[in-house]
């Protein structure tokens, strides 16, 4: 049985990590993400200095979802984005962490808690990552249907168990206290592997290489549009696709190549409108559309695309809040006008639509 030692960190440990290699670490799973705002800045660095150190990086999100399916596939669209943004290769392992925290409550019905973990994973799945549920020995136990995890995600148990409690500095784990479940592909034996104030892993598979998965072309492409713009469709047919002269698609009055993109600004009937005369058959490509074009309750993914974007807590020209770095990511809950709702009052509420686009 292959075994091997891993680390998992946060911005709560060193942006370096090249240290634990020097204990046998094979494999280091780095936070990426918590909920649908947070991204953890040590992130980047963390998983270049485990490449660089001969550790295979893999990512995890903390989950703040609780129950509500909703709000997890809102948590695993941030995390994805983020795994693809710092480069994490297809293939890695991308674990949803459910646990108690920040928000995330574990007490409500196993039913729910159990497919609003199954939507997280499905989504990193089809993202073209390896799923995993991380969490503590107890909830995975009593909170949580782990025969239906593992019915669809074999091998996919990512279990936390101290024998010793927290704090204690353990350099190999107990096998005699080995947690007893099904499934477990990894189990965290301590929060303090070789003093190094660090939770050391024991994984029972080889997660020193990665195994790339196949990827959903539609989840892999991500075009960013304005606020306003209604979406993007993309052909996706080997030989291309036909571009006809209305909606009804009878009369064919050119040609496109495949992978052209184009915005459109009409939808129907199984149609898309790419400028005058020039409509598309959905059918012969993927369509993204932006739902904050089409409702101003919709909910989406904003990069900040300007040096000076601040936060502000009015829909019209206001004093500003926070600044936002360029690039960086934010979920909108909604907009006003051109201003789009990303915050509350205390880290601002709004920031101008034409400092940022959406990411479909």
């Amino acid at each position: 049985m292959v075994r091997q030692f891993g680390a998992d960190v946060s911005s709560n440990n060193p942006p370096n990590v090249n240290n634990y290699a020097r204990f046998g670490s094979k494999f280091v799973i780095v936070k990426l993400t918590e909920g649908t705002t947070y991204r953890n800045p040590s992130a980047k660095q963390q998983i270049a200095s485990a490449i660089a150190s001969g550790q295979t990086p893999h990512g995890y999100f903390f989950a703040v979802f609780s129950d509500n399916s909703y709000l997890a596939q809102l948590n695993a669209e941030l995390a994805i984005y983020q795994a693809k943004a710092l480069g994490l290769p297809a293939g890695s392992i991308l674990a949803t962490d459910w646990e108690v925290g920040d928000g995330n409550e574990v007490t409500g019905p196993v039913s729910a808690n159990t497919q609003a973990i199954l939507v997280s994973m499905r989504m990193i799945q089809k993202a073209g990552y390896r799923p995993m549920l991380y969490s503590g020995a107890y909830n995975l136990k009593n909170r949580v249907n782990t025969s239906l995890i593992l019915k669809e995600f074999p091998d996919s148990l990512w279990v936390a168990a101290y024998p010793l409690g927290n704090g204690t500095a353990v350099s190999q784990p107990d096998f005699s206290c080995f947690p007893s479940m099904d499934g477990v592909a990894i189990w965290q034996f301590t929060d303090n592997w070789c003093n190094q104030g660090v939770d050391g892993n024991i994984a029972l598979m080889d997660f020193s290489k990665v195994k790339s998965e196949e990827v959903d072309d539609e989840l892999n492409w991500h075009p960013q549009v304005k606020y306003n713009e209604l979406g993007q469709f993309k052909i996706n047919r080997p030989n291309g696709a036909d571009l006809y002269e209305d909606a009804s698609l009878k009369k064919v009055v050119g040609h496109r190549p495949n992978g052209a993109t184009f915005k459109i600004n009409r939808a129907k009937d199984g149609a898309v409108c790419a400028g005058t005369n020039q409509w598309f058959n959905q059918a012969d490509g993927l369509t993204k559309i932006n739902p904050l074009a089409v409702n101003p309750y919709g909910k989406g993914i904003a990069q900040i695309t300007a040096d000076n974007a601040w936060t502000q807590n009015n829909a019209k020209p206001d004093t500003g809040v926070k600044h936002l770095e360029k690039g960086s990511t934010w979920h909108v809950l909604g907009r006003s006008g051109k201003y789009l709702l990303i915050g509350n009052e205390q880290s601002g509420k709004f920031v101008d639509g034409d400092k940022a686009t959406i990411v479909l």
